[in-house]
């Protein structure tokens, strides 16, 4: 229902200018919301509102010897295409290295990852939630118990596993924020040279803009599934407002199929424009490369979660 919704959404970090202004314009339009140039908010870490922990992390962007490339008119030499599944060694290729799940664009709906877990590729769901009465210590408890998980399933042969929070928070249970699970995960696996071996499918409540689906790919996710903004479409779709924008000729009058393709195609196109401020051109150069600083992130965490990258105010 839409109240049980609005009350996910408000647990994952969400704000009704999120749905009115980022997801309508998406849904409707298959484009990004513009926004301003300039940006006056308060730094994540500066601000007295609560942030998503994507809000500490900045992209950074070529300063003069890198290019960047024009995703509308070089968009033929783009790709959002990833495999999935073990990753063998590239000096030395084996006829078994080739079994790959090949998926056209990283951002997954629900029927895509359910035909993923149905697949021949051994797959794994790890939930990302966490019982609250475990005290303020519980979050890095929790982290420590899903890298340990996640280590055990890939000496044990899985070839995807698929990090989610999709059973929902409740007063009894909250979430590993969806970047800490991403990068405590990804760490963990580069330390025990584990990495090759699984590849990392991040389901989440908490992903609805482009800067989040961005920041999950570069710190090592293949896929991401953002099911509660294709909830959020399909709701903006039964607004009974919308409806009467559509009768209006104030809004293209869509079905809630087209409204969720359109989501999608402002998220993958909003992806390219990312990595083509680096001049990078392929999906696979972007994941796990981390060309994010972050402020206000402390040391411990970093190494935890984001090793290698540059924090400042930490």
């Amino acid at each position: 229902s839409d109240s049980e919704l609005i009350v996910q959404q408000k647990a994952f970090g969400w704000s009704s200018e999120d749905v009115d202004m980022q997801i309508a314009d998406m849904a409707s339009t298959g484009k990004e919301t513009t926004f301003c140039m300039g940006d006056d908010i308060p730094l994540a870490v500066l601000s007295s509102k609560p942030h998503t922990l994507f809000d500490y992390f900045k992209q950074r962007f070529a300063q003069v010897t890198n290019p960047p490339i024009d995703p509308l008119r070089e968009g033929s030499v783009m790709s959002l295409e990833i495999s999935l599944g073990k990753k063998g060694n590239p000096m030395k290729p084996l006829a078994e290295d080739a079994k790959q799940l090949k998926i056209a664009s990283p951002l997954l709906n629900s029927n895509e990852v359910e035909s993923i877990y149905e697949s021949d590729f051994k797959s794994q769901k790890l939930s990302t939630l966490y019982d609250l009465s475990n005290g303020p210590n519980g979050l890095e408890k929790a982290v420590a118990s899903l890298t340990e998980k996640a280590k055990t399933l890939a000496k044990n042969g899985v070839e995807i596993i698929v990090l989610s929070d999709r059973e929902g928070v409740s007063s009894k249970a909250t979430y590993i924020p969806p970047l800490l699970a991403m990068g405590a995960v990804h760490h963990a696996l580069i330390k025990t040279g584990l990495r090759m071996d699984t590849s990392i499918i991040l389901e989440s409540g908490q992903i609805w803009s482009t800067h989040h689906l961005a920041a999950l790919i570069g710190y090592g996710a293949s896929a991401v599934h953002p099911y509660l903004a294709f909830e959020a479409v399909r709701s903006w779709h039964n607004d009974p407002r919308t409806h009467k924008m559509m009768e209006n000729n104030k809004l293209e009058n869509i079905r809630v199929e087209k409204a969720q393709e359109n989501f999608r195609k402002a998220m993958e196109a909003g992806l390219l424009k990312v990595m083509s401020k680096m001049g990078i051109s392929l999906i696979t150069s972007y994941q796990g490369a981390q060309i994010f600083e972050a402020i206000g992130i402390s040391n411990d965490l970093v190494e935890l979660a984001f090793k290698g990258t540059p924090s400042r105010l930490g």
